[in-house]
Protein backbone atom coordinates (compact mmCIF):
# COMPACT_ATOMS: atom_id res chain seq x y z
CA UNK A 1 0.00 0.00 0.00
CA UNK A 2 2.92 2.23 0.67
CA UNK A 3 4.27 1.02 -2.20
CA UNK A 4 1.02 2.51 -4.28
CA UNK A 5 0.39 5.46 -2.48
CA UNK A 6 4.35 6.73 -2.80
CA UNK A 7 3.82 6.33 -6.36
CA UNK A 8 0.46 8.04 -6.71
CA UNK A 9 2.15 11.03 -4.48
CA UNK A 10 4.93 10.76 -7.30
CA UNK A 11 2.75 10.79 -10.10
CA UNK A 12 1.30 13.61 -8.69
CA UNK A 13 4.25 15.75 -8.23
CA UNK A 14 5.23 14.88 -11.90
CA UNK A 15 1.93 16.52 -13.30
CA UNK A 16 2.44 19.43 -11.22
CA UNK A 17 6.41 19.84 -12.23
CA UNK A 18 4.75 19.68 -16.28
CA UNK A 19 2.42 21.65 -15.46
CA UNK A 20 4.46 24.69 -13.99
CA UNK A 21 7.15 24.19 -17.04
CA UNK A 22 3.96 24.67 -19.50
CA UNK A 23 3.10 28.02 -17.71
CA UNK A 24 6.82 29.16 -17.21
CA UNK A 25 7.11 28.59 -21.01
CA UNK A 26 3.91 30.27 -21.70
CA UNK A 27 4.83 33.11 -20.07
CA UNK A 28 8.14 33.36 -21.39
CA UNK A 29 6.49 33.15 -25.15
CA UNK A 30 4.07 35.66 -24.00
CA UNK A 31 6.86 37.86 -22.39
CA UNK A 32 8.94 37.40 -25.93
CA UNK A 33 5.67 38.46 -28.20
CA UNK A 34 4.89 41.88 -25.89
CA UNK A 35 8.83 42.77 -26.07
CA UNK A 36 8.06 42.33 -30.22
CA UNK A 37 4.74 44.21 -29.93
CA UNK A 38 6.13 47.46 -28.09
CA UNK A 39 8.90 48.16 -30.40
CA UNK A 40 5.27 48.07 -33.07
CA UNK A 41 5.46 51.96 -34.73
CA UNK A 42 2.65 53.80 -32.41
CA UNK A 43 -0.53 53.99 -34.43
CA UNK A 44 -1.82 57.92 -34.64
CA UNK A 45 -4.90 59.52 -35.18
CA UNK A 46 -4.49 60.06 -39.01
CA UNK A 47 -3.65 55.91 -39.65
CA UNK A 48 -7.09 55.24 -39.03
CA UNK A 49 -9.67 55.11 -41.66
CA UNK A 50 -13.41 55.13 -42.53
CA UNK A 51 -15.38 54.22 -39.52
CA UNK A 52 -12.42 53.04 -37.68
CA UNK A 53 -11.72 55.16 -34.78
CA UNK A 54 -9.11 55.51 -31.43
CA UNK A 55 -10.80 53.08 -29.01
CA UNK A 56 -12.13 55.65 -25.98
CA UNK A 57 -10.04 55.62 -22.71
CA UNK A 58 -6.97 53.68 -24.25
CA UNK A 59 -3.56 55.14 -23.64
CA UNK A 60 -1.87 55.66 -27.17
CA UNK A 61 1.36 53.55 -26.33
CA UNK A 62 -0.83 50.66 -26.31
CA UNK A 63 -2.30 51.61 -29.91
CA UNK A 64 0.64 50.26 -32.87
CA UNK A 65 0.50 49.88 -36.69
CA UNK A 66 1.68 46.58 -37.56
CA UNK A 67 2.97 44.88 -41.46
CA UNK A 68 3.51 41.38 -40.15
CA UNK A 69 0.45 39.70 -40.42
CA UNK A 70 2.21 36.76 -39.11
CA UNK A 71 2.98 37.79 -35.72
CA UNK A 72 -0.45 40.03 -35.83
CA UNK A 73 -2.29 36.67 -35.35
CA UNK A 74 0.17 35.37 -32.77
CA UNK A 75 -0.15 38.36 -30.72
CA UNK A 76 -4.25 37.97 -31.34
CA UNK A 77 -4.22 33.89 -30.39
CA UNK A 78 -2.02 34.32 -27.15
CA UNK A 79 -4.14 37.41 -25.99
CA UNK A 80 -1.61 40.16 -26.14
CA UNK A 81 -3.41 41.77 -29.05
CA UNK A 82 -6.92 43.10 -30.83
CA UNK A 83 -7.38 43.86 -33.80
CA UNK A 84 -8.65 47.25 -34.55
CA UNK A 85 -8.35 47.74 -38.32
CA UNK A 86 -6.97 45.40 -40.62
CA UNK A 87 -6.70 46.60 -44.96
CA UNK A 88 -9.50 44.17 -47.36
CA UNK A 89 -8.12 43.77 -50.76
CA UNK A 90 -6.71 46.40 -52.50
CA UNK A 91 -6.71 48.95 -49.84
CA UNK A 92 -4.03 50.78 -48.95
CA UNK A 93 -4.55 51.54 -44.73
CA UNK A 94 -2.51 50.62 -41.49
CA UNK A 95 -3.10 47.78 -39.93
CA UNK A 96 -3.54 48.50 -36.15
CA UNK A 97 -3.92 46.40 -32.73
CA UNK A 98 -4.42 47.42 -29.25
CA UNK A 99 -2.35 45.84 -26.77
CA UNK A 100 -3.50 44.26 -23.82
CA UNK A 101 -0.36 44.29 -20.83
CA UNK A 102 -2.31 41.67 -18.58
CA UNK A 103 -2.93 39.87 -21.71
CA UNK A 104 -7.01 39.34 -21.64
CA UNK A 105 -7.67 41.22 -24.95
CA UNK A 106 -10.90 39.66 -26.25
CA UNK A 107 -11.41 37.03 -28.48
CA UNK A 108 -11.45 37.48 -32.25
CA UNK A 109 -14.38 35.66 -32.17
CA UNK A 110 -15.80 38.26 -28.95
CA UNK A 111 -14.84 41.14 -30.61
CA UNK A 112 -16.57 40.36 -34.31
CA UNK A 113 -19.75 39.60 -31.79
CA UNK A 114 -19.51 43.31 -30.97
CA UNK A 115 -19.05 44.66 -34.04
CA UNK A 116 -21.95 43.24 -35.44
CA UNK A 117 -24.32 43.82 -32.08
CA UNK A 118 -22.97 47.15 -31.51
CA UNK A 119 -23.05 49.50 -34.41
CA UNK A 120 -23.21 52.40 -32.68
CA UNK A 121 -19.24 51.91 -31.51
CA UNK A 122 -18.68 52.62 -35.83
CA UNK A 123 -19.67 56.36 -35.03
CA UNK A 124 -17.24 56.79 -31.78
CA UNK A 125 -14.56 59.74 -32.88
CA UNK A 126 -17.22 61.86 -34.82
CA UNK A 127 -18.01 65.46 -33.35
CA UNK A 128 -21.76 66.27 -32.33
CA UNK A 129 -23.22 68.75 -34.27
CA UNK A 130 -22.93 71.32 -31.51
CA UNK A 131 -18.99 70.23 -31.13
CA UNK A 132 -18.76 70.56 -35.28
CA UNK A 133 -20.54 73.97 -35.58
CA UNK A 134 -17.97 75.55 -32.57
CA UNK A 135 -14.83 74.33 -34.46
CA UNK A 136 -16.32 75.94 -37.79
CA UNK A 137 -16.88 79.43 -36.00
CA UNK A 138 -13.61 79.40 -34.35
CA UNK A 139 -11.72 78.52 -37.66
CA UNK A 140 -13.70 81.71 -39.52
CA UNK A 141 -12.64 83.93 -36.32
CA UNK A 142 -9.08 82.61 -36.40
CA UNK A 143 -8.83 82.50 -40.46
CA UNK A 144 -10.24 86.04 -40.52
CA UNK A 145 -7.07 87.31 -37.94
CA UNK A 146 -4.84 85.58 -40.12
CA UNK A 147 -5.61 86.59 -43.19
CA UNK A 148 -5.66 90.14 -42.02
CA UNK A 149 -2.25 90.00 -40.24
CA UNK A 150 -0.44 88.46 -43.85
CA UNK A 151 -2.35 90.62 -46.12
CA UNK A 152 -2.56 94.01 -44.34
CA UNK A 153 0.98 94.76 -46.49
CA UNK A 154 0.33 93.12 -49.73
CA UNK A 155 -3.52 95.21 -49.72
CA UNK A 156 -1.64 98.45 -48.91
CA UNK A 157 0.36 97.90 -51.78
CA UNK A 158 -2.51 96.77 -53.89
CA UNK A 159 -4.68 100.22 -53.16
CA UNK A 160 -1.07 102.00 -53.58
CA UNK A 161 -1.11 100.68 -57.18
CA UNK A 162 -5.00 101.36 -58.20
CA UNK A 163 -4.36 104.82 -56.99
CA UNK A 164 -1.23 105.25 -59.56
CA UNK A 165 -3.23 103.55 -62.42
CA UNK A 166 -5.12 106.43 -62.61
CA UNK A 167 -1.97 108.92 -62.71
CA UNK A 168 0.75 107.48 -65.20
CA UNK A 169 0.25 106.45 -68.87
CA UNK A 170 2.52 105.24 -71.40
CA UNK A 171 5.41 103.38 -70.39
CA UNK A 172 4.72 104.21 -66.54
CA UNK A 173 1.26 102.87 -66.84
CA UNK A 174 2.59 99.61 -68.01
CA UNK A 175 4.93 99.63 -65.37
CA UNK A 176 2.86 100.11 -62.67
CA UNK A 177 -0.14 97.70 -63.79
CA UNK A 178 2.32 94.82 -63.83
CA UNK A 179 3.14 95.75 -60.40
CA UNK A 180 -0.38 95.50 -59.29
CA UNK A 181 -1.21 92.02 -61.29
CA UNK A 182 1.83 90.27 -59.10
CA UNK A 183 0.48 92.23 -55.99
CA UNK A 184 -3.10 90.48 -56.81
CA UNK A 185 -1.51 87.09 -57.70
CA UNK A 186 0.90 87.29 -54.26
CA UNK A 187 -2.62 87.96 -52.29
CA UNK A 188 -4.07 85.11 -53.89
CA UNK A 189 -1.08 82.88 -53.30
CA UNK A 190 -1.03 83.73 -49.82
CA UNK A 191 -4.65 81.57 -49.23
CA UNK A 192 -2.86 78.26 -48.57
CA UNK A 193 -0.72 80.35 -46.17
CA UNK A 194 -3.49 81.78 -44.15
CA UNK A 195 -5.49 78.33 -43.96
CA UNK A 196 -2.18 76.66 -42.61
CA UNK A 197 -1.59 78.95 -40.48
CA UNK A 198 -4.92 79.11 -38.76
CA UNK A 199 -5.03 75.61 -38.67
CA UNK A 200 -1.62 75.55 -36.50
CA UNK A 201 -3.03 77.80 -34.22
CA UNK A 202 -6.43 76.00 -33.26
CA UNK A 203 -3.92 72.89 -32.89
CA UNK A 204 -1.83 74.69 -30.63
CA UNK A 205 -4.64 75.16 -28.25
CA UNK A 206 -5.24 72.64 -26.10
CA UNK A 207 -7.69 74.15 -24.12
CA UNK A 208 -9.90 74.27 -26.92
CA UNK A 209 -12.20 70.67 -26.79
CA UNK A 210 -13.08 70.49 -30.71
CA UNK A 211 -9.82 71.08 -31.67
CA UNK A 212 -9.02 67.15 -32.08
CA UNK A 213 -11.92 66.86 -35.07
CA UNK A 214 -9.92 69.49 -37.58
CA UNK A 215 -8.41 66.00 -38.73
CA UNK A 216 -11.76 65.49 -40.57
CA UNK A 217 -11.52 68.98 -42.34
CA UNK A 218 -9.43 69.25 -45.40
CA UNK A 219 -6.43 71.67 -45.25
CA UNK A 220 -6.80 72.94 -49.29
CA UNK A 221 -8.10 75.93 -49.99
CA UNK A 222 -10.64 76.78 -52.25
CA UNK A 223 -9.26 77.12 -55.98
Amino acid sequence: MLDVASSYQASGDEWRNCELTVNSATRNARAGLWEKAIELPPANDTDFFGANRRPPGVEAEFLRVISDTSLRTRLIDAGIAEGLQSPKGPQKIPSIIRLYPNFDAPAKDATARATRTEPARAAYGLPTVEELEALVARFRDVETEVRATLQEQVNTDIARLKREIAEFEGDEFEAVFRELERALATRKALANQIREEAFRRIEADTAFGPRKYLRLISRESPR
